[in-house]
């Protein structure tokens, strides 16, 4: 069996996020801290992935795909090149830089295009998401062999998809289900069976940012339901995809709120929605909120 672990990135800076947040349904904190600021930042980034690759024992053999959308860095394409072929425990780096579409939704279709008769599964990740620990691999491909109809591992979560989604999707309440990041383990088999379906994995063929998440990052895992199989979740308590700036800081990821947490989000929220009304309340309620950050 061979098995393809997929990383996008892309040279260009990111928002910087200090802590993650809660975000999703089930809640929980899937939206990820990071920091990468310039090209140098992107390229640390990459040998992080590469070094906690060389660490961990995946539990499979499998080769590390790194898939740069191109933005003219210089540095950062040379140095896609630079590692290309670099050997690591139990395979091989191969990398190469593709064009800038569709984000790493479009890198994911890439990939598969290239590589589609050489591996039997893809696990999907970006740079700023280390999926990791002994045993990553293994306990994704034996959950695939238990489970009936499985289509897509998360290795994030699942999460329903809102509401502002389903007109262009054409989902409804019953088929409002995508995973966080496009993150998780998927056959070559299924992969095919989208590709007949869809001509691609689906992306965005545009550029812009909310069509991207919405055409890619929940398009993406939903196709999989929409064929009849299931989106599983790892084991509740079981982080694998661990944010990098969190490991980078030497930071414990904590998946789940505490019932402290999980309320004071419900509390925000709601108030949120009743002073959002106007701008003059909504100034109001944005300076208090800072007080309990």
């Amino acid at each position: 069996m061979k098995v393809a672990k997929v990383v996008a990135t892309c040279f260009l800076p990111k928002k910087f996020i200090k802590k993650s947040y809660l975000v999703g349904d089930p809640l929980g904190f899937f939206g990820h801290s990071q920091k990468s600021d310039n090209d140098i930042d992107i390229i640390n980034l990459i040998k992080f992935n590469i070094e906690k690759e060389k660490e961990s024992c995946p539990g499979a053999d499998r080769d590390l795909i790194i898939v740069n959308s191109d933005v003219n860095s210089l540095k950062g394409n040379k140095f896609i090149k630079k590692i290309n072929g670099m050997k690591i425990p139990g395979g091989m780096v191969r990398a190469f830089t593709r064009k800038n579409i569709g984000r790493s939704f479009g890198s994911y279709n890439d990939v598969f295009l290239r590589y589609r008769n050489k591996y039997d599964f893809f696990l999907f990740t970006e740079d700023d998401i280390i999926i990791t620990n002994d045993n990553y691999l293994k306990i994704g491909l034996d959950i695939w062999r238990k489970e009936k109809k499985c289509g897509f591992i998360a290795y994030i979560h699942t999460t329903k998809i809102g509401q502002w989604h389903w007109e262009p999707l054409g989902l409804n309440q019953k088929t409002a289900l995508s995973c966080h990041g496009a993150c998780g383990l998927v056959s070559s088999k299924i992969l095919k069976k989208i590709f007949k379906k869809h001509g691609c994995l689906p992306y965005n063929k545009g550029t812009s940012r909310e069509a991207d998440i919405t055409h890619g990052e929940v398009a993406f895992p939903n196709s999989i339901l929409q064929l009849g199989y299931k989106l599983i979740d790892l084991p509740k308590d079981l982080s694998l995809a661990i944010p990098a700036y969190d490991l980078m800081r030497g930071i414990k990821y904590k998946k789940w709120p505490n019932i402290f947490e999980f309320f004071f989000f419900l509390f925000k929220s709601n108030m949120y929605k009743l002073f959002s009304k106007n701008e003059f309340t909504l100034k109001i309620y944005l300076r208090s909120i800072k007080f309990f950050k």
